[in-house]
């Protein structure tokens, strides 16, 4: 953003003759000028699609994105520009099929509390392995004034009920509330 600048113009006409006003706008214009040229740049930080170098590199390191030195700029305001919009869901409906997608069919409840804005997802011990996994991605994905409440689903006594004590014998005690019970 390259911008001419000529102080003498803000002067009445009478005083643009005067030696030292001349000497002093000759002095104070180029770094008006380099002024300008650097508000332009921040300017330009404040937008993905004009981003340079330097501000690529701060989204990145906010974003957790890993740039290869062989990336272009428009590759890498892309990744930045997909990172940002995700694919965040906006309703029950549309994170209740996300959890489906990733825990499968079952292996989840979800309810939502409007009064106290707080959303409870438990989580079946057949995605155990995945739940530090699950809850990141939850946590991206829900927004911040919602109180996310994330669980595994332990076996219960009601759950041990269902089996006879010869199937249930060949369980540690932790393995029958912490185990998949086939």
């Amino acid at each position: 953003m390259t911008r001419e600048i000529h102080l003498a113009g803000y002067l009445p006409d009478i005083l643009k003759e005067i030696y030292e006003f001349e000497q002093v706008f000759n002095a104070e214009e180029p770094e008006l000028s380099l002024v300008f040229e650097k508000c332009g740049v921040i300017l330009d930080e404040c937008f993905i699609d004009t981003l340079d170098e330097y501000g690529c590199q701060r989204w990145e390191r906010m974003l957790a994105i890993t740039a290869n030195d062989t990336d272009t700029l428009e590759l890498r305001r892309l990744r930045i520009k997909t990172a940002l919009n995700g694919d965040t869901p906006y309703t029950m409906r549309s994170l209740e099929n996300k959890l489906k997608a990733l825990c499968g069919e079952g292996n989840f409840i979800l309810k939502y509390a409007n009064d106290i804005y707080t959303l409870t997802v438990g989580l079946a011990l057949a995605a155990k392995d995945s739940f530090d996994y699950l809850k990141r991605v939850l946590e991206e994905i829900v927004p911040a004034n919602i109180i996310l409440d994330i669980f595994l689903m332990y076996n219960t006594h009601e759950t041990l009920a269902a089996f006879k004590h010869n199937a249930l014998s060949a369980y540690k005690h932790i393995g029958l509330t912490e185990e998949v019970l086939t």
